[in-house]
């Protein structure tokens, strides 16, 4: 294991001037503690190594104009901003890997595209009528959720979230139409 360097102060200094055997001598100062921080959330080896190596290069290139009192707490702080980031994009992509194996399901069932098109249409009907618009300009113009956003006049957010609405429903009603 290697020596452990206690003086983050002069390092620090010496980092902030460009010193790239403070960077290393503080790489290998925190790179297992902070590595085994990221483990604790992240099942992934390599995506905690990506984490921990993404920290340390924001670390070199902001340097200079970083104003950080506490080493250790900055970076760990940056590795948690990372983990939290890591864990939302993960979210996110399970869910719209869910909402295209739901929206594949309803395809890969029905061979007329005319069908699939009456599929799509009961269950837009079902939704209030301003979600419903929100949906068809998703559907029918493939327009992104800013662009949708600046058309209805509508905030992002609103946006996002009359979307996950509109999955979570076509999720539950492709349930119970799988059920037919």
């Amino acid at each position: 294991m290697k020596k452990k360097v206690h003086h983050t102060d002069d390092l620090l200094m010496d980092l902030k001037q460009g010193d790239p055997k403070a960077f290393e001598a503080i790489y290998n100062n925190y790179v297992e503690e902070l590595y085994r921080h990221a483990r604790r959330v992240i099942p992934c080896k390599e995506d905690c190594e990506e984490i921990i190596q993404t920290v340390f290069e924001s670390l070199w290139r902001s340097r200079q104009k970083s104003d950080i009192r506490s080493l250790r707490a900055y970076l760990y702080k940056a590795v948690g901003f990372k983990v939290a980031d890591y864990l939302k994009q993960k979210a996110i992509h399970q869910r719209y890997a869910d909402h295209f194996r739901i929206f594949e399901a309803v395809y890969d069932n029905t061979d007329d595209t005319e069908q699939v098109s009456e599929l799509i249409e009961s269950g837009l009907k079902s939704l209030p009528k301003r979600l419903q618009g929100v949906v068809r300009l998703k559907l029918a113009e493939n327009l992104s959720n800013d662009e949708i956003a600046k058309r209805t006049r509508l905030t992002h957010t609103t946006v996002n979230t009359y979307m996950h609405q509109a999955y979570d429903h076509f999720r539950a009603w492709y349930v119970e139409f799988s059920k037919r």
